[in-house]
């Protein structure tokens, strides 16, 4: 009840301390720092295999499958899919986001050197 007698009597000083608070409002908005797009690093990693003169099913059986079966063992694997084309072979393996990938890398570097 004080507060709405105290705003009845004094008009002038509300409507000062509105508009302080709206310049504020926009002086704090204008410095607000907002990236539409920020700089994500996904946690993924692409291997890719070239063996000239082969064919997708080919390239798909001999060397995707068994990256794939080896990429499967890693921690923190989320998901892998490849891409078999001729005489290229592209497998993205993608990891949960708290995983420290200088790790992951190096793990996965050993397992495909016993390939």
């Amino acid at each position: 009840m004080k507060i709405v007698k105290f705003s009845l009597n004094r008009p002038v000083s509300i409507f000062m301390f509105t508009v302080a608070a709206v310049i504020f409002g926009f002086i704090a908005y204008s410095k607000l720092n907002l990236n539409l797009l920020p700089k994500i690093s996904y946690p993924t990693l692409t291997i890719k295999t070239e063996y000239p003169g082969t064919a997708p099913s080919e390239i798909e059986n001999i060397i995707s499958k068994p990256i794939e079966e080896t990429c499967g063992v890693v921690d923190n694997v989320i998901r892998i899919s490849s891409v078999s084309r001729a005489e290229l072979s592209e497998v993205m393996v993608e990891f949960a986001w708290h995983t420290n990938m200088d790790f992951a890398t190096l793990k996965l570097r050993e397992k495909l050197d016993l390939l």
